[in-house]
């Protein structure tokens, strides 16, 4: 079964959120194990993705080891939502499972820049 807290931690601590306008840590559930269901808070507004699919799809989007697009695409997930929803949580599953290695490559350049 999928464990969607251990994203939804990796993905609360992440430092792009407020980016994407989402203040507050977005909340994962599972309403069955193929459907994961996203409420989170997008500036004063309240919204809602859905993505359905085999876990081991969904695993692999959320670890940022597949894109939203190639598996819609190959129709291995469906989701539900508008497509700039869909572009969002893309960038943010991604940045999200790289983000430490990112940041780490930033100060690797700072420090050979100084």
């Amino acid at each position: 079964m999928l464990d969607v807290t251990f994203f939804e931690r990796q993905i609360g601590k992440s430092p792009y959120l407020p980016l994407y306008n989402i203040p507050v840590k977005p909340r994962f559930s599972l309403n069955d194990e193929t459907t994961l269901r996203i409420d989170y808070s997008e500036g004063e507004r309240n919204r809602i993705v859905v993505f359905k699919g085999n876990p081991k799809y969904l695993s692999m989007m959320l670890e940022g080891k597949m894109k939203l697009t190639t598996l819609l695409r190959q129709e291995m997930i469906e989701f539900h939502g508008t497509l700039r929803q869909r572009l969002k949580w893309e960038a943010i599953f991604y940045l999200s499972s790289h983000w430490e290695q990112i940041s780490a490559g930033i100060l690797i350049k700072s420090v050979k820049n100084v």
